[in-house]
């Protein structure tokens, strides 16, 4: 089944971050779209649930990036206790 998720990471305030992150999700196998948001520091996720899941996406963007991640449904707001800028 396809479904879509929206990721909101704790760093996406980072400018290198949006493009590397959609490169390493595209990556996963199972991925179909990935769309970023910067403005609402979101990054949409169409995967297929049969391949691949919403925890699996998150562990390797955490292993990839050192990224705190929340989850959400498609469109929904990020809570605000997610850092919004790079700590860096």
């Amino acid at each position: 089944m396809i479904k879509t998720l929206t990721f909101h990471p704790s760093r996406i305030g980072c400018p290198s971050i949006p493009g590397t992150m959609k490169g390493i999700v595209m990556s996963i196998s199972g991925v179909k779209e990935v769309k970023v948001r910067y403005e609402e520091r979101a990054i949409d996720v169409t995967f297929d649930e049969t391949k691949i899941s919403s925890d699996e996406i998150t562990k390797k963007i955490g292993e990839e990036m050192g990224l705190a991640m929340e989850v959400s449904e498609h469109g929904s707001k990020k809570d605000e206790n997610v850092a919004n800028t790079c700590p860096m």
